[in-house]
Formats: C-alpha cells, structure tokens, sequence
C-alpha cells in the first residue's frame, strides 16, 4: 500500500469553509491536508473534517504553539509542515514520497524551496547527504517532512519560547532541529524542489537590531551551550556587514551575551 502524504498546514483567521477551500486551491494544495486555524476570538471558532481535509480552530497565538498542535492531529504516514504562503508544485507530493522509498532508513527529509524573497533565501550545500548538526541553522519549517511514526518512537515538539511570539522571536525550526539531531534521528537532505514561498519579510522581522542580536545569543545558547561563545564570536564578525548600519559590533556582540545569558537562566542543565 503506497504511503500517505499529509500537509501540515498553519492558518490564521479563516472564517470559513469556503475560504479555507480558497487557499488550499491557491497554494496548490491537495490530498490529505490537516490545518491548525488561530483565531482572535472565542466565537470564531469552527472546525471541519471533510474526508481527508482536516481543520481545528483554536483562540491562540505562536507559530510554535500552531505546529505543536499539528503534530498532535497529524494522520499521514509522512508529514509536511507549511504557512499559507507556501505554494507547491504539481508533483510535490510524488517527489516527497519518492524519496522516502528510495531511502527507506530515512526518518526525515529536507527538501529545497524558493523563495520570491531574494533575502531569504538560503543556499545549500548539502544536497544528497544526511544532515549535519551546522546544517540545522540553514533550513526553514516548510522544507521539513518526517515520518508519522517518528512521533511515535520519541517526544517531538517546537519549544514555544522561540518563534514570532515567543520570548526570542526566531529560530523556532533551529531549535526544532537541534533538539532532533540530539536524538540521532536519520534526517536526510534532497535536492529535488517542492515549490516556492511568496512571502515578504517575515512580520517580526524589524532589521538587525538589539532584539535581533539578544534573539540571536539565545538560539546560540540553545543549540550549542558548550561553544555558543565561539558562535557569538563568529556571527558578530562574519555577519557584521548585515548590521553595521543599524547597531555597532561591540554593541551587537554584547546583546548577543545578553541573550545566550537569558537562555541559560531558563534552561540551565536542561539544556546540556
């Protein structure tokens, strides 16, 4: 029996039915599809199971929190996270599950999509391997599958301190990342595209600024508590031209210790 493919999809405020409906057509969504709706107020609430298109409403906030929710609904025997700006192309769902056949011992795959933002593009170089632990700060949420019954086999979560309403407002899939390669999970990374993000600049994203810097120390901290002082090191000189216009690099890298500080108050051991 061929494996079912399901999209994980993050939505916010949509009214109803035939809206949701819109977006599934508009990014080009189909088969199974299981959809997380935030919603402002408790009386915008509604849900819909309609064969294999799922969606639950809740009247919350956080990316993170959204995603959380979705790993818990999820049905598919292989996963796909996505935003409602993501776009997929026709074959996307033959593409996905034919890696997953051709490598069987695989439990993750990263797949590789654009982005009309030129900005936020990451370019890899790490096509056809598995993943290595420096890799995890290149990928984003929609290029992400995993098998269903990974979720079965150990805990997995995004830690809702990190992502656009978090306490450090990014890095929430780095983070989802790390905490998985801990757990020496056999993630792969393909070089087959899936589709393209239309998006803009992300929507917490206010330039490279103390509260960029102090987020940037804790994802740090997070991923590395043993040389994420070497991390801030790196990133305060070799990303400098990033920022010189908006903050100094005294004062980038001080935020940064600030922020890895903070994180460390939160996690402590937990996080070794």
């Amino acid at each position: 029996m061929q494996k079912k493919l399901e999209v994980l999809l993050s939505l916010m405020n949509v009214k109803n039915k035939d809206e949701f409906y819109k977006i599934l057509e508009k990014n080009n969504i189909t088969g199974k599809v299981c959809a997380v709706n935030q919603v402002k107020n408790e009386s915008d609430i509604w849900n819909l199971e309609d064969g294999d298109k799922r969606l639950y409403s809740y009247n919350e906030l956080g990316a993170s929190r959204s995603r959380n929710r979705l790993l818990e609904k999820a049905e598919g025997d292989i996963c796909i996270f996505a935003d409602d700006d993501m776009v997929y192309n026709d074959d996307y769902q033959d593409v996905i599950l034919r890696e997953y056949e051709k490598n069987k011992n695989a439990e993750m795959f990263i797949f590789n999509i654009k982005s009309t933002n030129t900005n936020k593009e990451k370019i890899k170089k790490i096509y056809g391997r598995k993943i290595k632990f420096l890799d995890i700060m290149r990928i984003r949420t929609p290029e992400i599958t995993l098998k269903k019954e990974l979720l079965k086999k150990i805990d997995i979560k995004f830690d809702e301190n990190f992502g656009p309403t978090g306490i450090f407002r990014k890095g929430e899939e780095t983070i989802f990342m790390r905490d998985l390669f801990k757990k020496f999970v056999k993630i792969y990374n393909s070089n087959k595209n899936i589709g393209y993000v239309y998006s803009n600049e992300s929507t917490w994203f206010e330039g490279y600024n103390e509260k960029y810097m102090y987020d940037q120390g804790a994802i740090f901290y997070r991923i590395a508590p043993k040389m994420y002082k070497l991390l801030i090191l790196q990133f305060a000189i070799r990303k400098y031209f990033l920022y010189k216009d908006n903050i100094s690099i005294i004062e980038a890298y001080k935020q940064m210790v600030l922020g890895a500080k903070k994180c460390k108050e939160m996690y402590g051991e937990k996080n070794e």
